[in-house]
């Protein structure tokens, strides 16, 4: 009988853990994308012997995990368990600064940290992501710092902040990613802009 009991007791535990499991919503993921607001604009330049290398990456320590980030509008962060980063946050931003940059300036030499370039780089993009989150329904913001380092010896590095409020279409997380995909658009059009301007080799 007391064998039958604890058979009966631990039947009982799977199925509840089963139930638990099956009731569980499965996460969303999601990535930030090129070509969004600015950044779809027509090129800026057709430079296909500019070489520029993107990355590293400075980055807030409370964006830098799977789930999305968002806040409620004061000074509270709320983790979004069921809504994640198909990769990372991270690597989502340089991707798309990277993909954007050689669009923008008709290059399809550049790297993205931590590669090597396999090329001669002109410049590095240096980026400071210091604020990147929204109220969801709101606005995202976006303050990065970047700077475009040369190379070479004796040149002089640009060095500028960006601030970007995206309104946000509805309270949906997709529509959250888009209004930041939009935001980091804005900014590296910002860059491509200041990199027109600069020699090459």
């Amino acid at each position: 009988m007391a064998f039958r009991a604890r058979c009966a007791r631990s039947a009982a535990i799977v199925a509840v853990a089963l139930a638990i499991g099956c009731g569980a919503a499965s996460p969303h993921f999601y990535t930030l994308s090129s070509a969004s607001g600015p950044a779809s604009g027509p090129p800026l330049a057709s430079r296909p012997e500019l070489g520029l290398a993107v990355g590293p990456l400075s980055f807030p320590q409370y964006l830098d995990r799977p789930e999305l980030v968002t806040r409620d509008g004061s000074h509270r962060l709320i983790v979004a368990d069921a809504h994640r980063w198909g990769g990372s946050m991270r690597s989502d931003i340089l991707r798309v600064v990277a993909d954007d940059l050689g669009r923008l300036l008709g290059t399809a030499r550049v790297a993205v940290y931590p590669t090597d370039p396999a090329f001669a780089a002109d410049y590095r993009v240096l980026l400071e992501v210091r604020e990147f989150e929204g109220v969801p329904g709101e606005k995202v913001r976006l303050r990065a710092l970047w700077t475009i380092a040369p190379t070479g010896a004796g040149g002089t590095p640009t060095i500028q902040e960006s601030i970007v409020e995206q309104p946000i279409a509805s309270k949906s997380y997709e529509d959250l990613v888009s209004a930041e995909s939009v935001a980091l658009g804005t900014v590296t059009r910002t860059i491509a802009e200041a990199l027109v301007g600069l020699p090459g080799r």
